[in-house]
């Protein structure tokens, strides 16, 4: 929270202001990139597409969630941040994971979906925003730029660094169910061109028993800041020890699934931790990386950067269901027993089945270089962005073995009793099921070209080469950690991307684009369906077209964004009886079309607003392999027609500003199994979610800030799977003291 990092505090440079100790032109335009936005709700530029660009020059829709949206709702996780970007859903697992993204019905993070500072970011662990300046999303088909994935999007986590002076930000927080959070964001001068900077977090909270207790830290330190070679080295470390949120089985009204229980029943309130003393969540992510970027006379930049970290998780979590009778001997509810929402109430039985147990290991190392540069060639402009980048990636997979299981009965409840397990907490043993490793190489290039004053050409080129091996291991029976059998089988390939574009800028705040896009999804990406039928499927292919525009308004401090997308996936992998033992097929098809809006800026020196919506009348199911023909032209699960955000902040007095917000979607529905098509049966009501802020300064470096998030205790679901749902986080009342010096 550097340089008014924390909203509250207003010394921030302005958004066109050099850098401090800048000497160069063109590092100015970086340090403006790390500035500006801060605090405020709006920004002009990102470094998603590779280097500095601004967004106007970029022919796709980019939502940018700042660190002063982030800072005044309250936003600890990436999780939660997401919530205020339109078209992005959560999907719940069985095995726990608790971050699966879809982002216009495409699934993010399985891949390379998910980035820090432009690099790939695709292991699992509970991502916080301590260390974040800003969440940038873009939207639409992008392999061309970052390899493999992207189909319907990716995040990029940019990272907070080091700045030229001395300031320290310490916030405390306390909040509902025994929330306590601690951040600090401490940046020092060194010398003449170097600073150090440390953000830290700690977190705890019981929130009824899904439990909070995290910490975390990361150091940075940067030299040559401003001069012809700037380099940074840092580190990050985040330990977790959490208890997760369990599921929710749906409630059936007697003719069909209706979702995670309605507002109107009073009896399964927000927060009811259905949860057993088992139930956990560890983990600890920890990473080195550097950075070099070296100015040339002509002012071309070449960024290198280097990441290697190693990522462990555990988790076991429940789900529960509802019965009206005791359970059987075999712990399961009586037939013609299971609760309804017409026979709920506070006697309903409460079974607590344990998921399967999970633990995973990844280890990723990733370097890229870019090279950014401008001339002039024939008497037009052209902006070149070109680079390489190489990766080693490697997972290890553990399933639980003994007593404990699969499918572990974790007891009853009532549910008007939740939280009442006090017994003695069982530990899953693990055994190795499988481990995958994988090297992969691209380079790429792209050239936006002025053509005439107002009109301007993108395309851009990449090609990767990707090898896996996987290797999956057999046990003869549940009892043992002797392995019977391995399997290994590997997989190569190597394609190529394509993007291009037409800009039309008739000024200097308006942009209009029309583009195209690709991307591909290895038949590895995600490791778990790791099979010998896969090593023999080709990848999977994506496009994105998409016309928008771009405008600013009241002298460039409000910015409106609009886009008509189509996003297809149009050789999915599917299965057919005919291949079902030696490989899939590539025969299936769907796509998402419809429009995004963003509004977001100053509409006057104390109105300040964001917005975000994204309308999918169409996410379909186009065709699909002879075993799943009965899906065809059902609706993609996970992509609800309507969802969105808004963010509204009123500076009532030169001390007191006044914020809130609203964001919801329409009704959704989780997968149908791994088909893609959304569930005929189970789904959840459309919900909006309100949350509210007030701010006060007393003085230019202490403020006090109240937040309430989810003001009216709306119970809704937040993550869905086919057979429960994760409701979404109840109210909460948080309170926040922030000191500079």
């Amino acid at each position: 929270m550097l340089a008014a990092s924390v909203s509250s505090w207003a010394q921030t440079p302005p958004a066109d202001a050099p850098a401090q100790g800048g000497t160069l032109g063109t590092v100015t335009v970086t340090g403006e990139a790390e500035v500006q936005g801060k605090a405020q709700l709006q920004t002009r530029k990102t470094n998603i597409g590779k280097g500095t660009q601004d967004i106007r020059d970029i022919p796709q829709s980019i939502n940018v969630i700042t660190e002063k949206l982030i800072d005044d709702a309250r936003l600890d996780t990436l999780k939660e941040a997401l919530h205020y970007s339109a078209g992005i859903t959560f999907a719940a697992t069985e095995n726990g994971t608790d971050q699966d993204i879809r982002l216009r019905g495409f699934p993010v993070a399985t891949v390379g979906d998910l980035l820090i500072d432009g690099m790939r970011d695709p292991s699992q662990y509970d991502r916080d925003t301590f260390n974040l300046d800003r969440i940038e999303v873009l939207r639409g088909s992008a392999s061309m730029i970052f390899g493999r994935g992207s189909t319907g999007g990716v995040i990029n986590q940019v990272t907070k660094k080091p700045l030229l002076l001395d300031q320290t930000d310490l916030v405390g927080t306390v909040g509902s169910r025994g929330f306590k959070r601690t951040t600090i964001d401490l940046n020092k001068r060194v010398g003449e061109d170097a600073a150090f900077r440390l953000n830290g977090m700690f977190n705890k909270a019981d929130n009824g028993g899904a439990r909070i207790d995290k910490s975390g830290i990361a150091p940075s330190y940067s030299w040559g800041i401003g001069t012809r070679d700037e380099f940074t080295v840092g580190a990050f470390y985040l330990d977790v020890n959490n208890v997760p949120p369990p599921g929710q089985r749906y409630l059936s009204n007697g003719t069909y699934a209706n979702g995670v229980a309605q507002s109107s029943i009073g009896d399964i309130r927000p927060g009811n931790f259905y949860g057993s003393a088992s139930d956990y969540l560890r983990g600890k992510a920890q990473y080195g990386n550097a950075s070099w970027l070296h100015t040339f006379d002509d002012g071309g930049q070449l960024r290198t950067q280097l990441r290697s970290g190693t990522f462990e998780r555990s988790q076991w979590g429940t789900t529960a269901s509802f019965c009206n009778r005791a359970p059987t001997a075999g712990n399961a509810c009586p037939a013609g027993a299971t609760a309804t929402a017409a026979t709920l109430s506070p006697l309903t039985y409460v079974l607590r089945n344990g998921l399967a147990p999970r633990a995973d290991k990844y280890k990723g190392t990733y370097l890229q270089s870019d090279y950014t540069n401008t001339f002039t060639l024939g008497g037009q402009k052209h902006e070149i962005i070109a680079g390489v980048d190489a990766s080693r990636e490697e997972a290890d997979r553990f399933g639980a073995w003994g007593p404990v299981g699969t499918n572990y009965y974790k007891g009853a409840t009532w549910v008007g009793l939740p939280d009442d397990d006090r017994r003695t907490a069982l530990v899953p043993a693990f055994r190795q099921t499988s481990d995958y490793a994988s090297h992969n190489f691209g380079a790429y290039i792209q050239d936006l070209w002025q053509v005439a004053p107002d009109w301007k050409l993108l395309g851009g080129l990449r090609w990767d080469r990707f090898r896996g091996d996987f290797s999956q291991t057999t046990y003869a029976n549940a009892n043992t950690v002797v392995p019977n059998g391995r399997t290994t089988t590997s997989l190569s390939d190597s394609l190529f991307s394509y993007r291009a574009g037409v800009l039309y800028q008739p000024s200097p705040t308006q942009s209009y684009h029309l583009s195209y896009s690709t991307s591909f999804n290895t038949s590895a990406d995600t490791y778990q369906y790791v099979t010998p039928q896969n090593a023999n499927t080709p990848a999977e292919k994506s496009r994105n077209i998409e016309l928008g525009a771009k405008l600013d308004w009241l002298e460039g401090k409000l910015s409106t964004r609009a886009a008509l997308f189509r996003t297809e996936k149009y050789n999915e992998r599917t299965t057919d009886s005919d291949f079902a033992g030696s490989s899939y097929l590539l025969s299936g098809k769907r796509h998402s079309q419809g429009l995004e809006l963003e509004v977001v800026g100053r509409i006057t020196p104390q109105w300040e607003i964001y917005a975000s919506y994204a309308y999918i009348p169409t996410a379909k199911i186009d065709q699909a392999g002879s075993t799943q023909a009965n899906i065809v032209g059902s609706r993609v699960g996970l992509t609800p027609k309507h969802s969105g955000a808004v963010w509204l902040s009123y500076q009532a007095t030169p001390k007191l500003r006044l914020a809130g917000g609203l964001r919801g979607a329409s009704q959704n529905r989780p997968l149908q199994g791994q088909t893609g098509a959304a569930s005929t049966t189970a789904y959840v009501p459309g919900y909006v979610v309100g949350d509210i802020m007030v701010e006060y300064k007393f003085t230019p470096d202490v403020f006090a800030q109240l937040n309430i998030n989810n003001v009216t205790n709306k119970l809704y679901g937040d993550q869905l799977y086919p057979g429960f749902v994760i409701p979404g986080t109840q109210r909460t009342v948080q309170a926040t003291v922030g000191v500079r010096f």
